[in-house]
């Protein structure tokens, strides 16, 4: 019988202590760690050793959570990889700025490990969903969404998301032309009670327009039906 791979975690933090607790509470939970202390091992180690998900501390030394996230994200061959920003930095400023750098979550320091167990085991699950959904395909204006390639494009253009972007539009593109609640988003892709989350998805959303209007998008509009939720329109169809 062929032996099922456990889950590689990716552990990144400059405090012993913390890589060492997580070390344990990870092998204990049944997954595979990889533990580094900077940045510049990080990014090493994911292009290296592809680990399934990656616990990235925000205040480290010469580069930071941020830069790396960024990096990680910019990286073809790891942007796909789900990021969990861990920081100290509890500010809705702060989980802001993480989520907009592309984070795909965001735990303040200290942490209650279960939740941290529910938020990695929801992130794997948005990965196994994409990797089921092979082969799907959708197009509305001059954007394209490729489940099979996990790949967006705007007129023939790549656009970059991060792992939770391309869930979040992948769910409105299944559902074009009609409102998706926040709430559903977030059961759905984040799998945690609506009040939990704040302006999680808010920012998320704001992203992905972004990244439309940066790359030129036509005819592709998400609309924000207030107090409920998100509704993409193909606007060739007027």
């Amino acid at each position: 019988m062929e032996e099922i791979r456990k889950r590689r975690v990716l552990i990144v933090d400059d405090e012993d202590h913390i890589v060492q607790m997580l070390d344990i509470n990870m092998r204990t939970q049944g997954y595979e760690s990889i533990c580094v202390n900077s940045g510049e091992q990080a990014l090493d180690a994911a292009a290296k050793l592809h680990p399934d998900i990656i616990l990235l501390d925000v205040m480290m030394p010469e580069m930071d959570g941020l830069e790396v996230c960024r990096r990680l994200k910019a990286d073809p061959e790891t942007r796909s990889i789900p990021v969990i920003m861990v920081s100290a930095k509890s500010e809705e400023r702060d989980k802001i700025a993480g989520l907009m750098g592309g984070a795909d979550d965001y735990i303040t320091k200290p942490f209650n490990l279960q939740e941290l167990f529910l938020r990695i085991k929801a992130a794997l699950r948005q990965v196994d969903i994409l990797s089921r959904a092979q082969g799907v395909h959708y197009e509305i204006g001059s954007v394209t969404l490729d489940t099979q390639k996990y790949q967006v494009t705007a007129s023939g253009d790549r656009i970059d998301l991060t792992l939770t972007e391309f869930r979040i539009l992948h769910m409105l593109f299944q559902n074009a032309g009609s409102v998706v609640s926040r709430e559903a988003l977030i059961r759905e892709v984040f799998e945690k009670d609506p009040a939990e989350m704040g302006r999680t998805v808010d920012v998320h959303v704001r992203n992905i327009r972004k990244k439309l209007d940066s790359a030129q998008a036509k005819a592709c509009r998400i609309d924000t039906i207030r107090g409920i939720g998100y509704m993409i329109k193909d606007e060739s169809l007027r």
